[in-house]
């Protein structure tokens, strides 16, 4: 016998068919439609747009609570250095009535007569020289706290300008909205 006729043609169209399942098993498999392409192709950009969120959105939190603690410090500096604006006008509202109270009792003291009279304007006189010194002292003080609070504010609000260019640059990360 020979290995032909070992052979039959029903053993021979039943090893080709499960070689053709065989190899068809192990191939991958075509997209049947166009519908399941599409699908695949949306299932893929929401696991890439998901994947994105997860990695900004804590980003997002952390810059957006850093804005607003700056806002807060940035709220308070200015306040501060308005308080100190106004405590500088009236400093030197003070300052400018002492100029006159002393420029006052200068010419009384020119037009005075006796001697008590003329020693009790140079005592006010003296007093008055007195307290302009110890207003000068205060306003050096209030213009030297002033230069520190607009310093500082500056200093915030810069660092806020910086936290919002950030948030814009995670905006743009995130993309335009559909």
């Amino acid at each position: 016998m020979s290995v032909r006729r070992l052979i039959t043609p029903v053993a021979a169209v039943s090893l080709l068919s499960i070689l053709a399942v065989h190899i068809r098993a192990a191939s991958p498999q075509p997209p049947s439609s166009d519908m399941t392409t599409a699908l695949l192709a949306e299932v893929h950009a929401l696991r890439l747009a998901m994947e994105q969120s997860a990695t900004i959105a804590p980003r997002v939190q952390l810059t957006l609570a850093r804005l607003n603690i700056e806002e807060q410090r940035t709220l308070r500096l200015s306040t501060q250095l308005d308080q100190i604006r106004q405590e500088q006008a009236t400093a030197a509202l003070d300052t400018k009535k002492l100029a006159d109270e002393l420029n006052d009792l200068q010419k009384a003291l020119q037009t005075a007569s006796d001697e008590s009279t003329r020693r009790q304007y140079q005592f006010e006189a003296t007093d008055v020289k007195r307290r302009q010194v110890q207003q000068a002292s205060i306003e050096d003080r209030l213009r030297a706290r002033e230069n520190e609070a607009a310093q500082l504010l500056g200093a915030e609000q810069s660092r806020w300008i910086d936290l919002n260019a950030k948030l814009d640059e995670l905006e743009r990360l995130l993309g335009p909205v559909r």
